[in-house]
């Protein structure tokens, strides 16, 4: 910015000088003289008059030319004096354009520097990740965090990525820890990035080790989590609508008022997990495992729990209008809380396990 200021004002200076040359040039004072009447009265003079009059108007011109060659170089100091004063000018900005242009190389010169020493570290610490030590793994998986700060935004992306492959391998519970760590801010930082381009991460966290992970209020919508490990996994108001998640491992993960809705969790692992509030409607929990697992107030419309194992599961309160349990394994503690769900009777069981509830719901009055 400032060197095209500079240029601008050096071609300000040279444009007035060359303005004023020009005036000097085409105007010059020593001319302008006033001229002396004479036509007029020649025709009123006799011969001797005449010549007179020409020898007068002879030494008039030979004044008139010593006075132009006195003027001419009185006025020669002065014109001297503004043209040194514009060459001075000129020198001025010109040393203030070199000196403007050898500040920005020096700029650019240390920024390319500091790119290079930055995209160096950066391999290293990824290099590091994939070594045989477990102390060099650990102290990369510390590091990388530094590239998650707002001053390396240009490599955020690269560091989701590289944590992601990284925690699709098996690592050191310590080292695995660590990644984990820094893959929930990695997360953040990229679904935040995305929202703000007005785009939609299709994520892949498919056999990905994320124990005890946060995702907590994060947007997985259509996320693919088959065979993902997220065991003890906070899941609390994620957005798991439509996720993808056959064979995942989500024991006692706690998924509380998650929005689950039309999730498919085919053969999942979802033991002692917490479904308090979730929304569930048209989810595909079939042949999961749900021993233990508390659905709470849960809004289930429509599910599908069948041959889902369920000893030990809690529905008090939940909605199971149309929920079907065809195939599904109760014990009588199961069926005598389903009894305190909401429109369970709208809900789709064997018939044995139909008629136990009617007897329990009997025997309760």
């Amino acid at each position: 910015m400032w060197a095209k200021i500079t240029n601008r004002l050096m071609w300000v200076a040279l444009s007035l000088a060359l303005v004023l040359a020009l005036l000097v040039i085409l105007n010059p004072p020593w001319e302008q003289q006033s001229s002396v009447p004479v036509n007029d009265q020649l025709q009123s003079m006799n011969q001797e008059q005449l010549e007179n009059e020409k020898l007068r108007q002879e030494v008039l011109k030979l004044q008139l030319e010593n006075q132009k060659q006195s003027s001419l170089w009185e006025l020669l100091p002065s014109y001297a004096t503004i043209i040194t004063t514009l060459v001075a000018v000129i020198g001025v900005f010109v040393t203030i354009w070199r000196q403007m242009n050898e500040r920005q190389r020096d700029r650019e010169q240390r920024e390319d520097d500091s790119r290079r020493r930055l995209d160096e570290r950066f391999t290293s610490i990824v290099s590091n990740l994939g070594s045989e030590s477990v102390a060099i793994q650990a102290s990369a998986a510390v590091s990388i965090i530094t590239f998650l700060k707002p001053e390396y935004k240009v490599l955020h992306n690269q560091v989701f990525m590289v944590l992601l492959a990284n925690l699709k391998i098996q690592h050191s519970d310590a080292v695995n820890k660590l990644l984990v760590g820094a893959f929930e801010k990695a997360i953040r930082i990229q679904l935040q990035d995305l929202r703000e381009q007005g785009e939609q991460l299709e994520l892949d966290l498919s056999r990905a080790h994320l124990d005890r992970i946060d995702l907590s209020n994060t947007d997985l919508t259509g996320a693919d989590l088959g065979f993902t490990e997220l065991r003890h996994a906070n899941l609390t108001d994620a957005v798991l609508f439509r996720t993808r998640g056959f064979g995942a491992q989500l024991e006692k993960a706690r998924l509380s008022t998650a929005n689950l809705n039309e999730a498919r969790f085919r053969e999942a692992n979802f033991r002692g997990a917490q479904f308090h509030k979730t929304n569930l409607v048209a989810a595909d929990l079939k042949e999961t495992d749900l021993t233990g697992a508390k659905f709470y107030q849960a809004r289930m419309q429509s599910a599908h729990l069948d041959k889902a194992r369920l000893r030990g599961a809690k529905f008090e309160q939940a909605n199971l209008s149309d929920t079907f349990f065809y195939g599904a394994d109760f014990n009588e503690e199961t069926l005598r809380g389903i009894l305190k769900a909401l429109n369970w009777q709208k809900a789709h069981f064997d018939d044995d396990v139909k008629a136990k509830l009617e007897e329990f719901a009997q025997a309760n009055g």
